[in-house]
């Protein structure tokens, strides 16, 4: 099914999930199909897991270290992730058991005990196998190899932080017909078909504070037309700073703002129709759907 999609080059302009929080726990056995399905935690506290993310706006994600060996052996580390434009910021911190989530307040995780603050930014690859082969073929080998990156020689210098569990595999996270998909925190920067070149890329051009025009699906804190339409912009203007862009605003239902740290506001026009492309499988095994696309023109 990727294959499809790499083959007729599906756009990849506003497809990244929507989230302006993020909590990642790290869990390295099955994840089942869903990551709250209940297979992973049981159906009661997945139930209760669920409402609890649903109650502070937070999307969940299982994640697991690449090779995966001595994971939980000392409990769960969690991280949790505040995506809204100017209010970024990423903490960390462990609990004994998934359970313990119920009583943290996430929505505000630095006054969370045992919360640190994480300085350095965090990749999340999905690996989901058993909600699309293709995330697990196509992302264990990219994450495998950008954790190596990550804590390669070039970094020799940088702080053990910034090296460690820094790259993280992850649960279905959407647009897996986008394999390899990556995800940048704690800004929810999205990427499809980052390949283990790219996703070096990526990584590096993050932590200087930058963003990979080429491969941005968008920005998950945004409505999926407004992700389409800073991407637009964003690419027109070669505006790769991260802290470029500080807001997206809709005016109408097809018309939206991009508001750019250096004071200018651009409107761009943003369509979503049919596209041209052959219909292709949504998910591996599915059948055929047609592809749908969002068309930008800047006004």
């Amino acid at each position: 099914m990727t294959a499809c999609s790499d083959f007729f080059d599906e756009p990849l302009l506003g497809t990244a999930l929507e989230a302006t929080r993020w909590v990642c726990v790290e869990f390295s056995h099955g994840w089942g199909h869903d990551a709250l399905d209940g297979f992973a935690l049981g159906e009661e506290l997945a139930a209760q897991v669920k409402a609890h993310m649903n109650a502070h706006n937070a999307r969940f994600q299982f994640i697991r270290e690449p090779g995966r060996d001595g994971q939980d052996a000392n409990g769960h580390r969690v991280f949790i992730a505040e995506s809204t434009p100017g209010q970024e910021a990423l903490y960390t911190l462990t609990i004994n058991s998934v359970s313990d989530l119920l009583d943290l307040d996430i929505s505000n995780p630095a006054t969370l005990p045992g919360a640190t603050a994480v300085e350095s930014p965090l990749a999340l690859i999905c690996t989901h196998g058993k909600r699309d082969v293709c995330c697990a073929l196509k992302g264990r080998p990219v994450a495998a190899l950008l954790s190596q990156h990550v804590a390669g020689p070039q970094n020799a210098d940088a702080p053990a932080e910034t090296t460690s569990a820094r790259v993280w595999e992850t649960s279905h996270t959407g647009g897996h017909r986008f394999a390899p998909a990556l995800i940048v925190l704690p800004w929810g920067f999205t990427y499809g078909r980052a390949g283990v070149v790219a996703a070096r890329q990526i990584w590096d051009l993050a932590v200087d504070g930058q963003v990979h025009l080429d491969l941005l699906r968008g920005r998950s804190a945004f409505s999926k037309p407004a992700q389409a339409g800073e991407v637009a912009v964003r690419s027109h203007y070669h505006l790769t700073g991260i802290a470029d862009v500080v807001d997206v605003e809709a005016t109408s239902d097809t018309v939206f703002h991009v508001k750019c740290a250096n004071g200018n506001t651009h409107a761009v026009e943003v369509e979503h129709t049919v596209s041209d492309l052959p219909p292709r499988p949504a998910t591996c095994g599915k059948g055929d759907k047609e592809v749908k696309e969002f068309r930008t023109t800047l006004l």
